[in-house]
């Protein structure tokens, strides 16, 4: 029986992975996440969809796929399906799950407009993480990954229901490769810090193996710039189809991603579909290599230090405490990179210490009128002697690396520092919106006299503090060369070139946005 691939994002462009698998009566999306580049051509931080119209928005310009039957009831705008059921993508369909390769957006956050019900597959780790993110979120955009603010219709615009009395409904999240939840994580997954209760849906481990109507999904941990992150392989009737989610091989975990490679090769897959974001890069920077030229820095640094990386980078962030521990300072993390370490450390996440116990570790007590509940009980939680205000910085400035980024920048008007070591070990920018935070970036740092360590701007890696958290063009060849598949789908990239010369092993299918693919034996 063929199998029918989907790529209704992810093709052709970086990032927004949201890939159907149909075999017969079965049906999987493979990630459902935010295509940034898409969306910031109609919106930016103060033009957002609007959630009083639910998916509308996002539906009328072609940001999310007409397919009735895969979105929450609650965020259907009243005849949005008269208008698109002749629409040429336009289906009625339904799933029995999403297999979320990692929870950074771009692969899970458009899982706020799908049904509450679609169960959520996934390592504990990114469950977690996706709890973590939606927690102390916020902003204009709608942020219900995890669990959601069931919606009603009053005068035309979908509202939230009563404050108090309507709780939150949590997605149900089937858990890989373990087979019982610690209790801490359970309290924690069953909880909110909210006036809003919540209607909780308990994780569900499964084990190596997960069965979902007549597919098996297998699940391999590797190595990416985020925890949790992992492969998957599904058994169709037509054969193994592996799905490499994002990848590398220099990070701290490189060996994680060989084993999926050899494993998934002994499957003897009928396609893989790999990720190929930076296939141009021959030799890349490994977070050795990283950690070793920042501390150097670090060890020369007279004054205060600012590490500023990725959000949710947990290896860079325990890169910089290493550094801290050793040069006699102490590392000083936002509220949300305290609340994430809290949530790994309780998970047992490997190398992840408990923030209130480690020395190392203070919480940046940031000057708000009004806090959020989450950040109340964070405060409440945490010995006041680990807590460090803007006066304390200043004083001592040579005691801190402050772990801020883009959106942390006003703290430096509380700091009023006097120079200082400023490390830029995050991404380089992708497109003319970046380009633009990024002269802002190095405008903050003029202002304030810091010294830069680090490239701003379009140079890939060039200096030596920033390592990708994506797969190189050797590593691509040897994934390949290893697994063997008799079918190479190429996601996650605007790399045409750079897979012909994969055309004499196997046949390389390029999907198109929208268009449908039949995988099969007789005729891939």
């Amino acid at each position: 029986m063929p199998v029918h691939l989907t790529f209704y994002d992810g093709a052709d462009c970086i990032g927004g992975n949201k890939i159907l698998l149909e075999d017969g009566e079965s049906s999987l999306f493979l990630d459902f996440g935010t295509n940034f580049k898409a969306e910031g051509m109609f919106f930016d931080e103060f033009l957002a969809p609007r959630s009083t119209f639910g998916f509308y928005d996002l539906l009328c310009l072609g940001i999310l796929p007409p397919l009735k039957g895969i979105y929450r009831f609650d965020l259907e705008h009243p005849g949005i399906w008269d208008r698109y059921s002749s629409h040429p993508l336009y289906r009625e369909t339904k799933v029995q799950g999403i297999l979320l390769s990692h929870s950074h957006f771009d692969h899970c956050g458009h899982f706020s407009y799908i049904r509450e019900d679609v169960p959520i597959i996934t390592s504990l780790t990114s469950a977690l993480i996706c709890k973590a993110l939606q927690d102390t979120g916020g902003g204009n955009r709608l942020q219900e990954i995890c669990y959601t603010t069931p919606r009603e219709l009053k005068d035309g615009l979908l509202k939230t229901g009563h404050y108090r009395t309507t709780p939150f409904r949590q997605r149900p999240f089937r858990i890989t490769g373990v087979d019982t939840i610690p209790a801490s994580t359970r309290g924690f997954w069953e909880s909110v810090d909210h006036s809003r209760g919540i209607q909780c849906c308990a994780l569900e481990p499964c084990g190596r193996e997960v069965k979902i109507e007549g597919l098996t999904i297998r699940f391999w941990p590797v190595d990416h710039s985020i925890p949790g992150a992992g492969a998957f392989g599904i058994k169709t009737s037509a054969g193994w189809i592996v799905y490499t989610g994002d990848i590398r091989l220099h990070g701290k975990n490189a060996n994680l991603t060989r084993q999926f490679f050899e494993e998934a090769a002994k499957l003897k897959p009928l396609a893989l579909i790999c990720e190929g974001t930076h296939p141009g890069t021959k030799k890349p920077m490994t977070e050795g290599e990283v950690a070793a030229n920042c501390f150097d820095v670090v060890a020369k640094a007279e004054g205060l230090v600012v590490a500023d990386f990725g959000p949710r980078n947990v290896e860079r962030l325990l890169s910089f405490l290493g550094i801290a521990g050793e040069t006699g300072r102490r590392l000083v993390l936002t509220a949300k990179d305290v609340y994430l370490l809290e949530v790994l450390a309780a998970a047992g996440e490997n190398g992840v210490p408990d923030p209130r116990q480690d020395e190392r570790i203070m919480l940046y007590l940031q000057l708000k009128t009004q806090r959020k509940k989450w950040e109340d009980v964070l405060i409440d939680r945490f010995d006041p002697s680990k807590i460090v205000s803007a006066e304390e910085v200043k004083k001592a400035p040579r005691n801190y690396i402050l772990c801020f980024s883009y959106y942390n920048f006003h703290a430096f008007l509380d700091i009023q520092p006097e120079g200082g070591t400023y490390i830029y070990s995050s991404s380089e920018a992708y497109d003319e919106e970046m380009l633009i935070d990024h002269q802002r970036i190095k405008n903050w740092i003029d202002y304030f006299g810091f010294e830069l360590y680090g490239t701003l701007g379009r140079d890939r890696e060039k200096s030596g503090f920033h390592a990708s958290g994506h797969i190189h063009g050797p590593g691509i060849e040897e994934m390949v060369e290893i697994i063997k598949p008799e079918v190479l789908i190429p996601v996650h990239t605007q790399e045409r070139e750079f897979f012909k010369r994969f055309e004499g092993g196997c046949k390389v299918l390029w999907p198109e946005r929208g268009k449908r693919i039949e995988i099969s034996k007789e005729a891939p």
